[in-house]
């Protein structure tokens, strides 16, 4: 088992009047060396108080209690310890399989591998044990594990000889306090929701038996709960969402978070590591968040935070190194952000934050709409023209997917210099632009040429070819790299992405 200790300075006051005490910080790896080797955060105040343990990811298929869990780790805690699991089944969570892979059909459900009617049932499989083991040894006073499920239980209609779906519900064993706790849970999680059918619905029966926190409750005496999202129909950063605000509710329950940290979405000084915002709403396709998220964490060192249009505000912001915004619609992803979120993010690039954008994203950094961004000086082929036969036309769009030539310039080729000069890259109606000359904005660099083009319509013949793909800017002390094509789409070339997001990455 490895382990990693760093320590936190706190101050805090006392009856007796004003001491230190050290908050210590520590990781450890559960199956080191092992397919589903995945991290232990543990976190001691050194001031009195409850000890809460947290778990995502039990079931590969369910990422947003992964990703919840991940950030809740970094709140500050102002008493007692916390110890979270974030990516429990992490080779499931890799194959988006809810399952444990290659695993014997008795034990591959890892939430049905727990101690069942007695504590001397045991566990089954080396993963369950590990985590057991986790819990019998902190001995939480708390336990919280994230799920999601297919359906909306308030709505689900099953199946003849089908379970109904227990998706966007709180499950725990009724009692006072339970009742108490559970119910402000699901108000700051309904409120997330304005659909009726989607509403959050209290299930009192309690865990079902074998799950691990049925057996922490039934054998430890520890106090627990289950919640469910719906993985159906809700972006990821919806479902995020809603178990932060649930966990935010719980942990002032408890006295461990003394404000509001819904919105802490990353730690305020990460060492060693780039946390990366991404746009996930109106605007922007759900595949090429996907892509973008899954080829920057796959690197090591990175990760990936999807933000809602409310997130788009300077303090949260102020904590990523970067944001993207990819592939989808600019004009859709500036209307859901608004004016309050365009100036936000201008301000977080002036100040010195990196932006990253990919065709609608190059479309919104452009300094060509009346809703741009106006990040970078670019000028966007488009308008309309009357094409004979067909009507009024618009210039942005060529039609489907293609692959077009692109040669990267001699900047480029120094900034990705694991990439082929001359290579096809997959191109789907990103912007074609030239300069815009914008007063107060900078020249570009051009870091790639269009060598060839794709044409649906007379007008565009020739605007194409031998044009920027790929240029970088800077804004006030941020930078900002604009990509027309879909490099992350592209077999070969997903490294343009990682050495793109770290060459406009603010240094903190």
């Amino acid at each position: 088992m490895r382990i990693r200790i760093a320590t936190l300075g706190l101050l805090v006051l006392s009856i007796c009047g004003l001491f230190a005490a050290v908050e210590t910080r520590r990781s450890e790896v559960l199956g080191t060396g092992t397919d589903w080797e995945t991290p232990v955060h543990l976190r001691d105040t050194g001031i009195p108080g409850p000890t809460v343990m947290i778990v995502g990811g039990i079931h590969g298929n369910e990422p947003a209690g992964a990703r919840a869990a991940g950030q809740i780790r970094h709140w500050p805690i102002v008493r007692g310890k916390l110890i979270v699991v974030p990516r429990a089944n992490v080779v499931g969570l890799g194959q988006n399989t809810r399952y444990l892979p290659d695993t014997p059909k008795e034990q591959r459900d890892l939430n049905r591998n727990f101690p069942g009617d007695r504590l001397d049932d045991g566990t089954r499989g080396k993963l369950a044990a590990a985590i057991w083991l986790q819990i019998l040894q902190h001995k939480p006073d708390w336990l919280f594990d994230l799920h999601e499920g297919y359906q909306f239980n308030i709505s689900h209609q099953p199946e003849k000889g089908r379970e109904k779906s227990v998706g966007s519900s709180i499950i725990y064993f009724q009692g006072k306090e339970m009742d108490l706790l559970a119910k402000r849970m699901q108000a700051v999680a309904n409120a997330t929701v304005t659909d009726p059918d989607r509403k959050f619905t209290l299930i009192g029966r309690g865990p079902k038996r074998t799950g691990m926190v049925s057996a922490a409750i039934r054998h430890l005496e520890i106090k627990g709960m289950i919640l469910e999202t719906t993985y159906q129909y809700q972006r990821l950063s919806v479902r995020t969402k809603q178990h932060r605000a649930m966990m935010n509710v719980a942990l002032r329950h408890v006295g461990m978070i003394d404000r509001d940290c819904v919105d802490v979405l990353a730690p305020a000084s990460p060492q060693d590591h780039l946390f990366i915002g991404i746009y996930d709403d109106a605007g922007s396709s759900e595949r090429g968040v996907s892509n973008v998220v899954s080829r920057l964490e796959a690197q090591g060192g990175i990760s990936c935070v999807r933000l809602r249009p409310e997130d788009i505000r300077s303090e949260v912001l102020s904590l990523f190194h970067a944001v993207v915004f990819s592939g989808g619609s600019g004009s859709k992803q500036a209307a859901t952000i608004g004016d309050g979120g365009t100036k936000a993010v201008r301000n977080y690039v002036e100040d010195g934050g990196g932006y990253l954008g990919i065709c609608a994203g190059a479309f919104l950094c452009s300094a060509h709409y009346s809703w741009s961004l106006d990040l970078v000086d670019t000028h966007v082929f488009t308008g309309y023209r009357e094409i004979e036969g067909k009507g009024r036309k618009s210039m942005w769009y060529r039609g489907k997917t293609s692959k077009q030539k692109m040669q990267l310039t001699d900047a480029g080729r120094k900034l990705f210099p694991d990439i082929p000069e001359q290579v096809l890259v997959s191109y789907h109606n990103g912007p074609i632009v030239s300069p815009r000359n914008h007063p107060g904005l900078n020249a570009y660099k051009v870091l790639a040429h269009f060598r060839s083009e794709q044409v649906l319509y007379p007008p565009q013949k020739g605007t194409m070819i031998n044009t920027p793909a790929i240029v970088q800017g800077s804004f006030g002390k941020g930078q900002v790299i604009s990509i027309s094509p879909h490099p992350e789409a592209t077999k070969g070339l997903e490294p343009i992405i990682d050495h793109a997001i770290r060459a406009v990455a603010r240094k903190r």
